[in-house]
């Protein structure tokens, strides 16, 4: 469909609409940034497109003739679906360029987030939005883009990419090692204080599942403090209060920065792993693709 003449140019059009709400050819031109003059000029120009005079100039405050309320009454009707269409299509982009991640407390405080700002350096477009939890699974509910979940991968409605397998090893500060009596076998370490986290799933190893894993025979309920989340009981190793099970992706940090270091040397390759999960009918972005692909990057490197 062919307009031709029956619409003035835009900046005629938003000259009328200014002048008409406000009265006043000056009071428009300093909304729009522009002199009263060029108001003037625009308008004039909208009135001779059109054939008809919108505005009563003689009249203090300017007021619109007839035909001129008419006319900027659909004028206004008009820049407001622009106006909204517009902010619909800009509020999309953004939404396109933001993520919302679910994660485990302790695989985002201590995986995720220290890898962040690389990638905030690497997209400064995509805005990560993190969302976190201590019970149960990373939620992939309405909002959520993308979760990063331990398991076998096997989330029903879901696709998976394994970002690694997971292994446990126990893990104590230097000052703990250095100052408490040697480890050189598993059941030493009943003699020490053992640091317990409350299970999230029955997929998460805890201290007397380590135990018979090595043969070794413990009470069923072992002394040591808990905690109600990984992260308090890594803080509580890191402080020197006792030994933790510290999983790959919560403490390979610390030991590579040697905060932490292997109590024993023998880790155990525990039945699941870290991945990057989505819902099957999420759609595919360009924040999403970026972000995956970083993401399996970071897992490759840390292998």
């Amino acid at each position: 469909m062919r307009y031709g003449r029956a619409i003035p140019p835009l900046k005629s059009l938003l000259a009328i609409e200014a002048a008409a709400r406000f009265g006043s050819f000056s009071k428009a031109a300093a909304e729009l940034n522009v002199t009263q003059s060029a108001v003037s000029h625009l308008v004039g120009q909208a009135e001779a497109y059109l054939g008809a005079r919108l505005f009563d100039r003689a009249s203090r405050p300017m007021r619109l003739t007839r035909e001129g309320q008419r006319y900027v009454s659909g004028v206004v009707s008009g820049l407001n679906i622009l106006k909204a269409e517009g902010q619909h299509l800009q509020e999309r982009k953004k939404a396109q360029s933001t993520l919302i991640v679910s994660c485990n407390l302790g695989y985002g405080n201590f995986w995720l987030l220290p890898k962040l700002r690389h990638f905030h350096e690497r997209h400064p477009a995509i805005t990560v939005n993190m969302v976190t939890t201590y019970q149960g699974l990373p939620e992939l509910t309405d909002g959520i883009d993308v979760a990063i979940r331990f398991g076998k991968g096997d989330w029903p409605d879901c696709r998976s990419q394994p970002l690694y397998r997971e292994r446990i090893v126990p893990v104590a500060s230097v000052a703990y090692v250095e100052q408490e009596a040697r480890i050189r076998h598993p059941k030493d370490l009943l003699k020490h204080t053992l640091l317990h986290a409350h299970a999230i799933d029955r997929s998460w190893f805890d201290w007397n599942q380590w135990f018979d894993h090595f043969g070794v025979a413990c009470p069923s309920r072992l002394p040591g403090p808990g905690f109600d989340n990984h992260v308090l009981m890594m803080q509580a190793a890191l402080t020197g209060s006792g030994v933790a099970l510290g999983w790959k992706g919560t403490a390979g940090d610390f030991v590579r920065k040697r905060q932490l270091v292997e109590a024993l040397p023998d880790p155990i390759d525990v039945d699941g792993g870290l991945y990057l999960v989505t819902h099957r009918d999420t759609r595919p972005s360009r924040a999403l693709g970026s972000f995956a692909d970083w993401l399996l990057e970071q897992a490759a490197a840390d292998r």
